[in-house]
């Protein structure tokens, strides 16, 4: 009995403590009180690389296709995905930001569809924190004026399934006209 009372008054103190270490780092604080969100030089950076990182996963719907031809399309930034972005504006009113961008990306080149979008955007940004870690996370894509060309799609398989080097007579020294056509 004496073991489970100092098991419970040992995890009660651990909690405790940890509570009041959350409280004296600015841990619990909404956007709106003061604490962290208040002071800019306990704030993350927001730079070239936090705004490169952030927009990872975010969407983005309707992109136009830059030949006016086809129809629009939605778009999901993905770590893989090549990106160039410069930055235009970027205002912070506390743990909000809104940042407007000029962005370059294309689909991974293992993609099926393969596409290139460019243009600007518009990043609405939160600071968002989790346990003791504070970074800044896009909440809301903004089109200004992103646009979509499609790519050439990737090499279609040859004839036995596979785009294999060895479906052209010139591609390997072993494969000669006559042993390809005994085959068929």
């Amino acid at each position: 009995m004496f073991k489970l009372i100092g098991r419970r008054l040992t995890v009660a103190l651990l909690l405790f403590a940890l509570s009041a270490c959350a409280a004296s780092c600015g841990g619990g604080n909404s956007a709106g009180s003061p604490g962290l969100s208040a002071t800019p030089e306990k704030r993350p950076e927001l730079d070239l690389e936090t705004v490169k990182r952030a927009i990872n996963g975010a969407w983005i719907e309707d992109v136009p296709a830059a030949d006016g031809q086809g129809k629009p399309a939605n778009w999901r930034f993905a770590y893989n995905e090549p990106k160039d972005i410069e930055i235009v504006e970027q205002k912070i009113e506390g743990d909000a930001a809104t940042v407007v961008v000029n962005m370059k990306t294309r689909s991974h080149p293992r993609d099926r569809r393969q596409m290139s979008l460019e243009g600007q955007l518009r990043l609405h940004m939160r600071l968002e924190t989790e346990v003791f870690i504070r970074e800044w996370d896009v909440v809301e894509v903004e089109n200004i004026s992103f646009k979509y060309t499609m790519l050439q799609p990737p090499p279609s398989p040859g004839p036995e399934g596979s785009a294999s080097p060895a479906a052209s007579p010139s591609a390997s020294p072993s494969a000669s006209p006559t042993k390809r056509d005994a085959k068929g």
